[in-house]
């Protein structure tokens, strides 16, 4: 995928989206190492609710970023809260995982 693409799909200029291809890069190499992490404990039979957690709180933060630049009119605000709202599921989901995985785990 083509780094911009984030940045377009938030409704920016093409000319600012390319100037943001770095975010998306970092973003998903993050996501590339929550879920190698998770992988890897799952894997070698180790606690995966710390990794779950992580993506919990990337995607929490995600979902303040998006609210905080669609609120200051930096990005279009229906896509931008959108994303932010998308982000928010997927937190809560993710935290209510960890505490189910912690628990089975006792």
């Amino acid at each position: 995928m083509n780094p911009a693409g984030l940045g377009k799909a938030l409704g920016l200029s093409d000319e600012r989206a390319k100037e943001a291809g770095w975010l998306a890069r970092l973003a998903g190499a993050r996501e590339i190492g929550i879920g190698l992490g998770t992988l890897a404990a799952w894997r070698a039979g180790a606690p995966t609710a710390g990794w779950v957690a992580a993506q919990a709180i990337s995607d929490g933060s995600d979902a303040v970023a998006f609210a905080v630049v669609a609120s200051q009119g930096k990005i279009s605000p229906a896509r931008g809260w959108g994303m932010g709202l998308f982000a928010l599921s997927g937190a809560v989901s993710e935290a209510l995982t960890a505490v189910a995985l912690r628990r089975s785990a006792r």
